[in-house]
């Protein structure tokens, strides 16, 4: 150890100095305070033996001056002084940590360097753990900031806002395990997804891309409910490790907001509330979390409700009914009615929430909470279905409309055809080259989730009733849908000849109408006994839609050929 002896009497120096070299320690020498500083400063001894009274500087403000300027970093300064009084004795401890009485005992010299030799290996062993965990905190932060980015990159798509949702969000950290996922259809449908992973924190939230990414992506094709329950499923079920699982619930109201098909595994029950606050339905959480089953052994049945004008459905994670009291009494579906069922007017939520808050005694709740509320209100439909209807646009939307219109007359009238085989047709999404190219085309870009909506209906009915002969009279019970599937997958799969084409073509004029040709080597189908009046009931997907938004439909060779005109 390299020991700084600091001390005016020159006789004292070289015998401690000498005892100190004797029992293998470097010794370095100051004659006063001043002169200790200057020393310490140069060479950073690990130990100071200070004399007290000494001219230039005194060994007190000597002490202070280097205990200042050594921050952190242990360095016991061990006082030797010939004063008895307490007074002096207290100063030595409060400004060093030790001291010696002089004449100074060797052997109790020696004894209290050994001492704070451990002193200074423990304060050594302190400061390097506290740099690691100073890196170990920044560099968890960059990640935390890097995920959040991600996170928010991957949420981004889904709607913050949508007329009659009402959105509460507790989380009980940085990232959360719950997931609240929008989408508005054009014609004033809905999807809506609230969903918990097990557990919490960053470990809990990051399953939220994956998902969301899968919703965004189904919503775009206009899926139903069961398949794309199935479809996050399968997803996590890769994703995820055994040990997590993803409670969901996932909704689709159709146009109107008359009817909801719903699918429920693993969150608490959701409710309906009429306008006079009474339980009109419970919507049972009658599956298995998502990421648990194999997919084959995945239920998709949902459940169909149909709503009144004024029902408002509320859906909740386990943070509600969860929640307890100081002496461990759970709040639970009881009191939870209580508040939901309360005189009209009330708000689900924040009445909820306060009651919550109320049975906990405390303004911090105890897990990750999120609540949805949805008004079973007609919305108007998006600005492409009026201007079909003939309705009036104003304001931004107009604006909108005439630099779209401008900007399409700068291109030139163009047709493109695109023919799938039965190679092409069996790819996991054989639109995706259409899709691209909608993307990338100025005048139809802006509307190409309408169109991306026709194509792929007219594109499944092609592939579904024309080239593998399935009737749509299969799916109309729960276990026909399943096998609907299954026998779909089989016959694609089988499948060794047949097409289906589709011809796209645009005139740079007044009115803007994208013309879609689609045929397929089918026998046709019997395009009269379509039930056109049945948009609702299927949530807006089928031919019953795409007559709806088109301003033009026939058909050709027994159903086999499709002709459709689309607004832009």
């Amino acid at each position: 150890m390299r020991v700084l002896v600091v001390d005016d009497d020159g006789y004292s120096r070289k015998l401690i100095g000498f005892v100190l070299d004797e029992a293998g320690h470097t010794v370095l020498y100051a004659e006063n305070g001043q002169e200790a500083i200057q020393i310490w400063e140069k060479e950073k001894p690990d130990l100071i033996l200070m004399d007290l009274m000494m001219p230039v500087l005194d060994g007190f403000e000597a002490a202070v001056r280097i205990k200042d300027q050594a921050g952190q970093e242990f360095i016991p300064i061990v006082f030797m002084t010939a004063l008895s009084e307490e007074k002096a004795m207290v100063r030595c401890l409060e400004v060093g940590d030790d001291f010696l009485v002089k004449p100074v005992n060797l052997v109790m010299l020696e004894a209290k360097i050994r001492a704070h030799a451990r002193n200074i290996e423990l304060n050594r062993q302190v400061l390097s753990q506290n740099q690691e965990l100073a890196y170990f905190r920044a560099k968890v932060s960059a990640e935390f900031d890097m995920t959040q980015q991600i996170m928010k990159v991957a949420l981004q798509n889904s709607q913050a806002y949508v007329e009659g949702v009402n959105v509460h969000c507790s989380p009980h950290s940085t990232f959360n395990g719950d997931l609240v996922l929008m989408h508005e259809k054009r014609d004033g449908g809905l999807y809506l997804l609230l969903g918990d992973f097990t557990g919490h924190g960053l470990a809990s939230s990051i399953g939220s891309v994956p998902v969301a990414q899968t919703f965004q992506t189904l919503t775009e094709r206009n899926m139903g409910v069961g398949v794309m329950a199935q479809e996050i499923n399968r997803v996590l079920l890769r994703f995820l490790p055994r040990s997590m699982f993803f409670a969901m619930t996932l909704l689709e109201l159709n146009t109107t907001r008359t009817l909801a098909e719903v699918w429920t595994g693993g969150l608490p029950d959701a409710f309906v509330i009429n306008e006079d606050g009474e339980l009109r339905r419970r919507l049972s959480s009658n599956h298995m979390p998502v990421g648990v089953l194999e997919n084959h052994e995945f239920e998709t049945l949902c459940e169909k409700v149909e709503l009144a004008e004024g029902d408002r459905i509320l859906l909740y994670t386990d943070g509600v009914n969860e929640a307890s009291s100081p002496a461990g009494e759970l709040f639970g579906e009881r009191r939870l009615l209580e508040v939901l069922c309360a005189p009209t007017g009330v708000d689900l939520i924040e009445g909820t929430l306060a009651a919550v808050r109320a049975f906990m005694q405390s303004e911090e709740f105890q897990d990750d909470l999120s609540m949805v509320e949805v008004s079973c209100r007609p919305v108007a439909a998006r600005d492409l279905v009026a201007r079909k209807t003939g309705a009036s646009i104003a304001g931004e939307d107009q604006e909108k409309l005439v630099q779209t219109s401008h900007d399409a007359f700068r291109l030139p009238a163009f047709k493109a055809e695109f023919h799938w085989l039965p190679e092409q047709l069996r790819e996991t999404d054989p639109l995706f080259l259409v899709r691209q190219w909608i993307d990338q085309h100025l005048a139809i870009r802006g509307q190409k989730e309408l169109v991306l909506s026709v194509l792929s209906e007219i594109f499944n009915n092609a592939l579904d009733h024309g080239v593998l002969g399935l009737s749509s009279e299969d799916k109309e019970d729960p276990d026909g849908f399943m096998k609907y599937y299954e026998d779909r997958a089989v016959r694609l799969a089988d499948l060794e000849a047949g097409f289906v084409q589709l011809e796209l073509g645009f005139e740079n004029e007044l009115p803007m109408e994208l013309s879609i040709t689609i045929r397929d080597s089918g026998r046709g189908f019997d395009f009269e006994k379509v039930d056109w009046s049945d948009s609702e009931a299927t949530f807006g997907r089928g031919l019953p839609l795409v007559q709806e938004i088109c301003s033009h439909m026939s058909f050709e060779d027994e159903g086999a050929t499709m002709r459709l005109r689309l607004p832009l």
